[in-house]
C-alpha cells in the first residue's frame, strides 16, 4: 500500500485546473458542490481552482484554494441538493468543519463527511487542497442512514486498516478515473461499496440485524441508479436469488422491478432539474447521471411520466 506520504506529494492529486477570482469561485462552488454563502477577508486576494468530474453517479471534485468560509444554514438549503453525502480527504493546508454540533479540524492525511441536508459551517485555511466525493445517501443502507448524524464532521485519521485502504482506493480511482474505459462504472462502485462498509463499521450500523429482504433490494438498487446495466438480473444475481424470486417480492409493492428502477431515476432526476445550483448542467448529463443510457430515452420516458420535456420541467420548477 502506497504510504502517506507519497499520496499527498502527488501532483496529479492537486491540480483542479486554472486559478479563479473569488466571485468565480463561489459561482464553481455552487454549480460542481452545493450551494453556499461565502464569507473572505481578503476577496480581491483570492484565488482557487476546482476540477469536477462524475461517473456512476458519483461526484470527484478536487478544489485548491486561499482562506474563506462557507456556510449552509435554512435559508440555504433547498429539497433539491438534500441527498447528498461529501467525504472530504484534505491533502493541503487545513480545514474545520462543523455539522451537528461537532466539529471535525482536518489536516492533511485526515478525512470526515458531511450531510448536505442540514446546516454545516466550513472554515478553510490557507493552501487549501482537497479531494472530495460527493454521493448520493440513497448509496448507504438505511441502518446506515439513520445513523449518519453520529458521525457527521468526525476526523478520521489514514491509519492501517479500513480507513488508509478506502483512502488509498478513492484517491488512485480520481487519479485514473479518466483512463478507466469501460470499466469505470463497476470499479467507482466497487469503491463506493467499500466507502459504505467504512460509513457502516464507523457508525456501528454494521452491528444492527439485517434488513427485510425487499428493503435490502430497494436499497441495492438506489445505489447502483446511475449505473446503465442495472438490471432485475444483475439484481437477483447480487442478492443469491432467483429472478422469479425477485419479481414475486416486489409483487406485494403493486409494481415492477424495472418500473420502481425507473420511478426511482426519475426522481432524482426532478431534483437535479429543479435545483438552481445545478442550472447551467445540461439536461442530458442529469439523465446520465441517473442510468438513462441516451438524451432521447431519458426524454422519451421523462415526458411519459410527467408530461413534460426536461427542458420543460426544469423552466416550470425554476423560480
Amino acid at each position: 500500500m502506497t504510504s502517506l506520504p507519497e499520496h499527498l506529494g502527488d501532483p496529479a492529486l492537486t491540480t483542479a485546473g486554472p486559478r479563479i477570482s473569488f466571485g468565480s469561485w463561489r459561482s464553481a462552488v455552487a454549480r460542481d458542490v452545493m450551494r453556499f454563502e461565502f464569507d473572505c477577508d481578503r476577496p480581491r486576494a483570492f484565488t482557487g481552482a476546482i476540477r469536477q468530474r462524475s461517473l456512476a453517479g458519483v461526484d470527484f471534485i478536487d478544489m485548491v484554494s486561499g482562506r474563506h468560509a462557507a456556510h449552509r444554514d435554512r435559508s440555504v438549503i433547498s429539497d433539491a441538493d438534500t441527498g447528498y453525502l461529501l467525504m472530504t480527504l484534505q491533502l493541503s493546508g487545513s480545514i474545520r468543519i462543523t455539522q451537528d454540533d461537532r466539529t471535525a479540524v482536518l489536516s492533511p492525511g485526515t478525512f470526515a463527511v458531511y450531510d448536505s441536508s442540514r446546516p454545516a459551517v466550513l472554515v478553510a485555511g490557507d493552501d487549501y487542497r482537497s479531494t472530495c466525493v460527493r454521493f448520493a445517501k440513497a448509496r448507504l443502507g438505511p441502518s446506515v442512514r439513520e445513523r449518519i448524524g453520529e458521525i457527521t464532521a468526525t476526523a478520521f485519521d489514514y491509519a492501517p486498516g479500513l480507513s488508509a485502504t478506502a483512502w488509498d482506493t478513492l484517491l488512485s480511482v480520481n487519479r485514473n478515473l479518466d483512463g478507466l474505459g469501460a470499466q469505470g462504472p463497476s470499479v467507482v462502485r466497487s469503491t463506493m461499496d467499500l466507502v459504505g462498509l467504512l460509513l457502516r463499521s464507523t457508525s456501528g450500523a454494521a452491528d444492527r440485524a439485517p434488513a427485510d429482504p425487499l428493503e435490502q433490494i430497494q436499497d441495492f438498487i438506489d445505489r447502483h441508479l446511475g449505473e446503465h446495466d442495472l438490471s432485475p438480473a444483475r439484481i437477483a444475481t447480487a442478492h443469491h436469488i432467483s429472478p422469479r424470486h425477485l419479481y414475486g417480492l416486489f409483487d406485494r409493492t403493486g409494481t415492477t422491478v424495472a418500473r420502481w428502477i425507473r420511478a426511482r431515476r426519475l426522481e432524482q432526476c426532478r431534483r437535479d432539474l429543479a435545483d438552481p445550483a445545478l442550472a447551467g448542467v445540461p439536461a442530458s448529463r442529469i439523465g446520465a447521471r441517473w442510468g438513462f443510457t441516451s438524451p432521447a430515452h431519458f426524454g422519451h420516458v421523462f415526458k411519459l411520466e410527467t408530461g413534460l420535456t426536461p427542458a420543460g420541467f426544469r423552466r416550470a420548477a425554476m423560480p
